[in-house]
């Protein structure tokens, strides 16, 4: 499984390219930016251009449920038992059912952590360390809501809680409201499946696990025993066939409000058919899922796909160009030029033919068809205006980019240095997730058997 990730890392990711994209026709689709989708947000990351709007639009009629940092099911599984425990925990009318929350997420991550090897999860660094210390304490650690234990800076809303509520009530499995309780399906799932899982180490229903987290402050004992060991049953490598219906229907084809309205399952066979060593997305993968959906007659989904490329084709390549000039404060326009010249040649011929009419707005269009015709003073000043119309947006703040009346850059806001990709790099790009890692990584648990 991958692990949880704030943002895209900065160094360049290059995928081998082979093939090229077929020409032809996209359906007009109508994307909305502006009340962005917050289920998409990125957490940490700036977008001087906007592209959050893009990509995630682009992706949302495939993919309706998850979140670039909703890749792990066993996130998902501590999250439904959490909730569920913490229920259980109020019923008496506890006044903080997210405290209790909070106690299990710390609990469920030790056990994760000491018993099960696992990697990729919010809150491992603390955790590892908090775990290495305990050893000269008896192997004890202290599990409360309160800051000195928590495993984030803010375990509320930068944990699961924070990041894996929105998507698992897309996903049909929490309630509408506050605080955050499952649905009556998820709830029969949990107590059928993993409360009976709890009772080896808990007693029946787990109530002596309840109990604990109605406490302020537990001591929990990382060496092997029966409550550690009930514990980490939840998160068997071998799943059962409840858990794979479960999981494959809620998370995989998007529960019963799939807001793609059958798009999603319909994509995840795809995935599954044409298996992939990655589960990050590269053009050939599409193109070849593009290719066997249009052979199946599903031919929305198809164009959809192309969607995707054809915007990649065009959004990887400004975005890592504009990050090259915010390095570039004070550059004279024809040394910009000339350096793109050398690097990229007098056009990039890897721009997608069908780019222009599948970007939203006028400015992104414009991007792509200065990109593809080699126009580079032009295309500067597109990114620039870009930047500009999204400060507008967020308030009014200056343009982190401008081209002054001497065509020079003037940079408000410098970034880590950027180098530029060749020529040659530029069409095996692929810099956006679309939300499809997170969905082969629900797709790629499940065949494993791994929650």
């Amino acid at each position: 499984m991958l692990a949880p990730r704030a943002e895209r890392p900065r160094s360049m990711t290059v995928w081998r390219i082979g093939g090229r994209i077929p020409v032809g026709r996209i359906t007009p689709v109508a994307l909305f930016l502006t009340d962005l989708d917050p289920r998409a947000r990125v957490k940490g990351s700036r977008d001087g251009l906007g592209t959050q709007g893009v990509w995630s639009a682009t992706g949302r009629p495939l993919i309706g449920n998850l979140t670039t940092v909703t890749d792990s099911l066993s996130g998902f599984t501590t999250l439904l038992v959490g909730l569920r425990l913490a229920e259980l925990a109020s019923a008496d009318e506890l006044d903080h059912p997210t405290n209790a929350f909070l106690v299990w997420e710390q609990m469920a991550a030790y056990v994760r952590h000491v018993a099960c090897g696992h990697r990729g999860f919010f809150g491992l660094q603390r955790i590892a360390a908090r775990a290495a210390k305990a050893g000269g304490n008896g192997g004890k650690v202290q599990l409360s809501a309160q800051p000195e234990h928590q495993i984030l800076s803010n375990q509320r809303t930068d944990g699961l809680l924070g990041n894996y509520t929105a998507p698992a009530r897309a996903s049909g499995l929490v309630a509408p409201g506050s605080p955050a309780r499952l649905t009556s399906e998820a709830a029969a799932f949990v107590d059928a499946v993993y409360i009976p899982r709890l009772e080896s180490g808990w007693g029946a229903d787990a109530r002596h696990l309840v109990r604990e987290l109605r406490r302020d402050r537990v001591v929990f004992d990382l060496g092997a025993n029966e409550k550690r060991a009930s514990v980490a049953s939840i998160f068997s490598p071998v799943m059962s066939q409840p858990e794979v219906d479960f999981y494959r229907y809620h998370l995989v084809e998007g529960g019963p409000g799939d807001p793609t309205k059958g798009r999603q399952p319909r994509f995840a066979s795809l995935l599954e058919a044409i298996p992939s060593d990655s589960a990050w997305p590269s053009r050939p993968y599409l193109m070849a899922i593009a290719d066997d959906a249009e052979s199946r007659g599903w031919s929305d989904i198809a164009d959809l796909v192309r969607r995707v490329i054809a915007c990649e084709s065009v959004l990887a390549p400004a975005s890592l160009l504009f990050n090259y000039l915010l390095g570039r404060n004070g550059a004279h326009l024809d040394k910009i030029v000339a350096d793109l010249r050398s690097s990229w040649g007098d056009r990039l011929d890897s721009i997608d033919p069908l780019a222009a009419s599948a970007l939203p707005g006028q400015e992104w269009p414009r991007i792509a068809v200065a990109l593809a015709g080699g126009d580079y003073p032009q295309l500067i000043r597109e990114l620039a205006e870009r930047n500009a119309t999204v400060m507008r947006e967020r308030g009014g703040a200056l343009a982190w980019l401008e081209v002054t009346e001497q065509d020079e850059l003037r940079v408000r806001f410098r970034d880590e240095p950027a180098d530029l990709p060749t020529g040659d790099e530029i069409p095996e790009l692929w810099w956006y997730p679309y939300f499809i890692p997170s969905l082969a990584s629900m797709l790629t648990a499940i065949g494993k058997g791994e929650a």
